[in-house]
């Protein structure tokens, strides 16, 4: 997850969220934002790792998992938000790997202040230089820029 990580700039908490709000705003869907410690490198045991994933979902809405095991990559059919629940926690073990629970929001903020709180409030997270981000744009399937180009 964060092997190939940026490490997240040295502000306060309140600068991280600040951040992380600009980092969201007009991005395609399917694009995965990943935060956790940036020391950590992903292996096969079962070390506890404190880690959140946002996804960017259809019609502006966003995705945050928190999890303390490493979270994967989903593989989701649809990102259509039109049928969820917003603005309210999920705690239903819908996602094997997200041991905290799940919230889809419009709110950028939101999803900013929960993500990076946390860290800060409920790990013991000292400074925002002990965190490390990840991100995953989506892939195309064919490239757009010079179709024409294909025959």
């Amino acid at each position: 997850m964060m092997v190939d990580s940026t490490e997240v700039p040295e502000v306060s908490w309140a600068g991280m969220v600040e951040w992380l709000t600009g980092s969201l705003v007009e991005q395609p869907v399917a694009l995965i934002v990943e935060i956790g410690p940036n020391n950590y490198v992903s292996e096969d045991d079962d070390e506890e790792v404190v880690c959140a994933q946002i996804q960017v979902l259809a019609d502006g809405v966003l995705m945050l998992r928190r999890s303390r095991v490493e979270l994967g990559h989903l593989l989701l059919a649809d990102y259509s938000a039109e049928h969820l629940t917003l603005d309210r926690w999920h705690f239903d073990g819908h996602f094997e790997d997200c041991t905290d629970g799940y919230l889809f929001s419009r709110d950028v903020n939101l999803i900013a202040n929960t993500c990076v709180a946390w860290f800060r409030d409920n790990w013991g997270t000292r400074s925002t230089s002990e965190l490390g981000c990840s991100y995953r744009f989506p892939d195309e399937l064919i490239p757009t820029e010079n179709a024409d180009d294909l025959f």
